[in-house]
């Protein structure tokens, strides 16, 4: 059994929802592993949510100063990882 790596989860948990629920999930994953962006660049194209993928980096990247209406005020973000004890 192949190990299942934190760009394959994002990228396929996005194209079952993209909703901000599901969005705040990814952050969380993203914002806590050390992700290969060029294989989770490579697993958004490959499935059309390259947007939907390049998005949530910018967001993590500039601590939510660039963000758009899916993606949470950075301030309840924080809140999230406290809530779920993740270092974002």
């Amino acid at each position: 059994m192949s190990e299942l790596l934190p760009a394959t989860l994002c990228c396929h948990t996005l194209v079952i929802d993209s909703e901000a629920r599901t969005q705040s999930y990814c952050l969380l994953l993203l914002g806590h592993v050390d992700v290969d962006r060029d294989e989770l660049h490579d697993q958004a194209v490959k499935y059309d949510i390259d947007t939907l993928v390049e998005d949530p980096l910018t967001y993590l990247d500039t601590s939510g100063e660039q963000r758009t209406s899916r993606l949470p005020e950075w301030k309840d973000f924080q809140e999230l990882a406290e809530d779920y004890r993740v270092t974002a």
